[in-house]
């Protein structure tokens, strides 16, 4: 993974697979996590990239759309709520666990 400061209040980290793009944005105190990395190991290393940024854990996850890719968010900080749009609600309540398997996360 790549992480890139676009700003003191905006990194985008991009995954080393299909160059997928994750943005952590920063206003005031909090921060915000828009989509994900992809890899196990991104995924993990989540929490120590917004720790060495100076930044707090995300108080919320964004999923721009519904593909599985855009739905890792929570694997790295489980405990914060993912928001996404209504047509993204919709198409993962139409097709439960598609995104899952899809990902082949078991």
């Amino acid at each position: 993974m790549r992480a890139v400061s676009l700003h003191r209040d905006v990194i985008v980290a991009t995954s080393a697979i299909w160059q997928t793009n994750c943005a952590i944005i920063r206003s005031g105190e909090e921060s915000f996590l828009v989509d994900s990395p992809i890899l196990p190991a991104e995924l993990e290393s989540l929490g120590a990239l917004v720790e060495q940024a100076g930044l707090s854990v995300p108080s919320g996850l964004l999923a721009t759309h519904a593909d599985w890719d855009h739905l890792l968010g929570r694997l790295a900080f489980p405990g914060v709520t993912l928001g996404c749009a209504e047509s993204t609600t919709d198409r993962m309540k139409a097709s439960p666990g598609e995104a899952k398997r899809a990902a082949q996360i078991r």
